[in-house]
């Protein structure tokens, strides 16, 4: 694939400050979270001189939308919504930090030393069906993309165009407030400092 993919993760949200696990459940951007939004704008304004040519696309939740909202208004578009860009489902954990999780199921405690991706939450997606589904994303790129997603299935999108296995696309980090261009199995960071 040769055309570029501009890839915002959302901005910090107050689930995210606490350390619950969001899945596909929303909380609102917290401050931060709007900086960082806006500072990803930024950041595709300075990159992108037109977006005409430009596909561009947000995962249906809440928390994508709104940044979307703050980043997008830099370069004058609105996005498409993509329910293969929505983050990963987490099942019956959604909303509850590890600590809340493990409590109400000591049984998980060596489980819950592992990284979140080795195990699937109970009514939760595996991550077989996210990168499923994130390969078909990926197949029907047919022109340069801007795309406003989440950590965990941009790991997962990062990881397939760079051809890693699965286990080296999840240490990928995921910052926010910046922008990943892919592009020919490459990507790059693009920050405003």
């Amino acid at each position: 694939m040769n055309h570029p993919i501009y890839f915002v993760r959302h901005g910090e949200t107050e689930w995210n400050f606490d350390g619950r696990l969001q899945g596909q459940l929303d909380s609102p951007l917290t401050e931060k979270g709007q900086m960082q939004a806006d500072r990803s704008g930024r950041i595709l304004a300075r990159e992108i001189a037109d977006v005409s040519g430009f596909d561009i696309v947000a995962s249906p939740l809440g928390r994508t939308l709104e940044t979307a909202r703050l980043a997008l208004r830099h370069v004058g578009a609105t996005p498409k919504l993509d329910a293969r860009l929505a983050e990963i489902d987490l099942g019956q954990w959604s909303g509850l930090t590890l600590d809340e999780v493990e409590n109400a199921h000591p049984e998980l405690h060596e489980t819950l030393s592992k990284p979140l991706w080795e195990f699937v939450s109970p009514g939760g997606e595996t991550l077989e069906q996210a990168t499923s589904r994130a390969k078909d994303w990926l197949s029907s790129i047919d022109r340069p993309t801007i795309a406003v997603s989440h950590g965990l299935i941009g790991r997962i999108i990062r990881g397939l165009h760079r051809d890693l296995p699965l286990i080296e696309a999840m240490h990928l980090e995921e910052r926010q407030g910046v922008v990943i261009r892919l592009q020919g199995g490459q990507e790059n960071e693009l920050t405003l400092d």
